[in-house]
């Protein structure tokens, strides 16, 4: 389905730019440790590609939903400026407890806040105005995360929506698809609607992308 999958990383790898030993070492062990979600994981062709948009923004405040072993969430930070911070929301103390050790070992440990709960709670709390947003939480929520950010995202700025392929699941007959698989696919058309002022544009990387700019 998609050009670039789990089957051909290791060949993007080596003709890409190397990331950090961190990366490396956090990907490994995050494998081990969770084996059963580790699919979750951003990954090396999705999380160079976050960390060049978050450079070109020059990003000063990042926003993330789903930090899970945090790999996503150091990528997205190599694009901060110097005084920009990057919030990012995980409702397991699990994923939580190992995404923060790594953050702690990183050069951006005073500028990443990890937040544990469910993220519309948290998300009202938050008085910043985004450069960059990466929705990789419960997809079934995305539509309020997005209806809920979109006044604080800056001219600009860009709302990265994960997973909107829902593993193949868009791609079944309606009447063979499973809850989250119609929200995924309903948000994917009624975005352009919901917000006239962005562009869009679905990204087949892994299991899709969604890119939401609003226009400047």
């Amino acid at each position: 389905m998609s050009p670039v999958s789990e089957n051909n990383e290791d060949w993007l790898k080596s003709v890409s730019s190397p990331v950090s030993s961190l990366l490396e070492e956090l990907e490994k062990a995050g494998a081990e440790k969770f084996p059963g979600a580790a699919h979750m994981a951003s990954g090396f062709s999705q999380g160079r590609l976050i960390a060049l948009l978050s450079r070109l923004l020059k990003a000063s405040r990042i926003l993330e939903t789903g930090t899970f072993t945090g790999y996503g969430s150091l990528c997205l930070a190599e694009g901060l400026d110097e005084n920009g911070l990057l919030f990012t929301i995980e409702n397991s103390k699990e994923y939580a407890a190992f995404a923060q050790n790594f953050f702690d070992r990183s050069a951006f440990a005073k500028q990443i806040r990890l937040m544990e709960g469910r993220a519309e709670e948290i998300i009202p709390l938050l008085n910043e105005n985004w450069d960059l947003v990466y929705l990789d939480a419960d997809k079934t929520s995305n539509r309020l995360y997005i209806s809920m950010l979109w006044p604080k995202l800056r001219p600009g700025g860009i709302i990265l929506i994960d997973n909107v392929f829902a593993r193949g699941g868009i791609f079944k007959p309606e009447a063979e698809k499973r809850a989250f698989e119609k929200a995924v696919t309903a948000l994917n058309h009624d975005l352009p609607m919901m917000f006239p002022d962005a562009e869009q544009f679905i990204l087949p990387i892994r299991d899709g992308l969604s890119i939401l700019q609003k226009k400047a």
